[in-house]
């Protein structure tokens, strides 16, 4: 019996197409696999960069607050609630002036974490009848010195109306008076357009900023 010839055309060609198909699911699921592969790395480099940049400004807000401390907020905060005051400026005012270092002394000779100046210090317990109460070295306890420089610029604030001539006073003392009254530095009287005193303008500027960075980071 004779055997059939096998047709190698089709056979061929059955192959060729099986084969085709072979290389291409190959293909198609090593182009799934690959855009699968993209899609993680995507989510994955999108979640490691929501994640920076939440670090980032963590690590931001926590540089910032260790530049603008809080220290003695016991103290500010009850000297803020006795004379209507911000928080935000009693901190501003001790940072400027000494940078929460209850021990400094100016050489000026102001003493103390608010920097008043010891003759200040007298007229002060004059204005509150408490005439003789401390020694100058008292200006060295931060709830005594913050006590009575919030007060000091609680008097300046009552005295000027703004707190732009209450701060500059704090520094300068009432000289502010004198500026306010000059044409020159004052175009109304009440508010300075301009400050003679290099050392006061700095000293405003300063502990404006100041205030606003307390602002920020804890009274927002």
């Amino acid at each position: 019996m004779a055997r059939p010839v096998k047709n190698t055309r089709n056979y061929k060609n059955s192959r060729n197409n099986r084969n085709s198909k072979r290389r291409y699911k190959e293909k198609s699921g090593f182009f799934k696999n690959f855009v699968l592969w993209i899609l993680v790395l995507v989510i994955f480099a999108g979640a490691i960069l929501f994640m920076l940049g939440h670090f980032n400004e963590d690590t931001k807000d926590k540089l910032e607050k260790l530049n603008y401390p809080t220290d003695y907020s016991e103290y500010v905060e009850k000297a803020a609630s006795d004379y209507g005051l911000e928080p935000s400026i009693i901190y501003s005012i001790i940072r400027t002036e000494s940078n929460f270092n209850p021990d400094a002394q100016s050489s000026a000779g102001a003493y103390g974490i608010m920097q008043i100046m010891p003759s200040s210090f007298d007229w002060l317990q004059e204005l509150r009848g408490e005439e003789g109460k401390y020694d100058a070295d008292a200006l060295f306890e931060p709830e005594i010195c913050i006590d009575y420089g919030s007060y000091l610029l609680k008097y300046f604030y009552d005295y000027y109306g703004n707190e732009q001539c209450a701060v500059a006073a704090y520094n300068a003392g009432f000289v502010v008076s004198d500026w306010l009254a000059d044409p020159q530095y004052s175009s109304d009287g009440e508010t300075l357009n301009d400050i003679p005193y290099p050392e006061t303008n700095d000293y405003v500027t300063k502990v404006q900023s100041a205030k606003e960075m307390y602002k920020k980071l804890y009274f927002s």
